[in-house]
């Protein structure tokens, strides 16, 4: 890994491994070794099989619809650089988002081309290289590897192959998207509202609440409020909400200032509640219907500020959730017109909240009160 701290992703979506051998019953083999949740690709002709990457590689506009770099000044170090995180979650309408190649694993001994020719033309300079070697050909692979023209090589005889594959495959499908998309996270990263993504106990969380949702990939949201949707293999989303201490206080700031009932700052000042709309862009008066109809517009925060807890679906019916700490779980029933299938999270003082979406919701504008 690159990183020395744990840093989340803003986005992850399944990528593809490409594997290349002219011998069939090799492909067969090394097909069947690998994790059953991977989406891979197997050719015989090392010809097709670079048509077919680099191709892919075209259909990825992923960093032309969120970057933007603006020009401010005459020198070239002036210029703003703008990421619109709000796009980020369009690309699940990428039909083409599954074929990009995360990792290329190459026999190095074919006809139309050995491996490392083959891998010098890929197209796309942040795919993973793998040289797949036998004993004649450990020496060059070194060689290759120490000059960078590879990033690993694996002998094909090696008895723990399977093991070797599997681990090099996860390790390199994490590299791919913190090197290919730097100029889209390092921004985000960048951004103090967003410093959940490198706090260890709110990655511990998100990776608890993808596992309990099945969740496949996931995009960072901003509207109404910082976030990710999550989707899991079925095509069902979920969003997840993130609240700072700091953010909920300007909220309550602003009821405040709208004479808003006395029951309501009392829950918003103490965490009880965090508002699902988009309390930047919607201006709050008298009359908003958030301060007559608040079981619309805020749903609870469960928990306690302070102290992390992992939820997760109990049931239908319940939501349940377990101190990270303690190791003593507790139920808390449905409140506040909650939903069946909906979860709450409050972590140290950050508020998460999971909503439940149906299948039929369109991506192109997610919909909320």
């Amino acid at each position: 890994m690159d990183d020395k701290i744990r840093v989340g992703h803003p986005f992850y979506f399944p990528t593809q491994v490409v594997l290349v051998d002219d011998d069939p019953d090799f492909l067969e083999g090394i097909s069947l070794m690998l994790n059953k949740s991977l989406s891979y690709k197997l050719f015989q002709s090392a010809s097709s099989a670079l048509k077919y990457v680099n191709d892919a590689h075209l259909q990825v506009n992923f960093i032309q619809r969120c970057y933007g770099n603006y020009k401010t000044g005459p020198l070239e170090s002036d210029s703003i650089t703008h990421i619109d995180i709000g796009k980020l979650h369009l690309e699940v309408l990428n039909a083409f988002r599954f074929q990009t190649t995360s990792t290329v694993i190459v026999d190095y001994s074919m006809p139309e081309m050995n491996g490392l020719e083959f891998l010098m033309n890929l197209k796309n300079p942040f795919i993973r290289k793998v040289l797949l070697t036998g004993q004649a050909d450990m020496e060059l692979a070194v060689k290759a590897f120490n000059q960078q023209l590879i990033d690993q090589f694996i002998d094909k005889h090696d008895p723990r192959l399977k093991q070797k594959l599997n681990a090099t495959i996860l390790s390199f499908q994490d590299q791919y998207f913190r090197r290919s998309y730097k100029l889209i996270t390092d921004p985000i990263l960048a951004n103090n509202e967003d410093a959940f993504l490198v706090n260890p106990e709110f990655q511990a969380f998100f990776e608890e609440v993808r596992r309990q949702l099945k969740c496949v990939e996931y995009y960072m949201l901003d509207v109404p409020h910082s976030g990710f949707l999550l989707v899991d293999a079925d095509g069902n989303r979920q969003c997840l909400l993130v609240y700072t201490k700091e953010a909920l206080n300007e909220h309550y700031q602003q009821l405040q200032e709208v004479g808003a009932p006395a029951d309501l700052l009392s829950e918003v000042k103490s965490g009880a509640v965090i508002p699902i709309f988009d309390t930047q862009s919607t201006p709050l008066s008298p009359t908003h219907p958030a301060l007559s109809n608040a079981d619309l517009f805020y749903y609870p925060a469960q928990g306690q500020l302070g102290h992390p807890y992992l939820f997760h679906f109990d049931d239908r019916r319940r939501v349940s959730c377990k101190s990270a700490r303690q190791n003593s779980p507790a139920v808390f029933p449905l409140s506040r017109n909650q939903q069946p299938g909906t979860a709450r999270h409050t972590l140290g003082c950050r508020h998460f909240f999971v909503e439940q979406r149906q299948p039929d919701d369109e991506f192109g504008e997610l919909a909320w009160n």
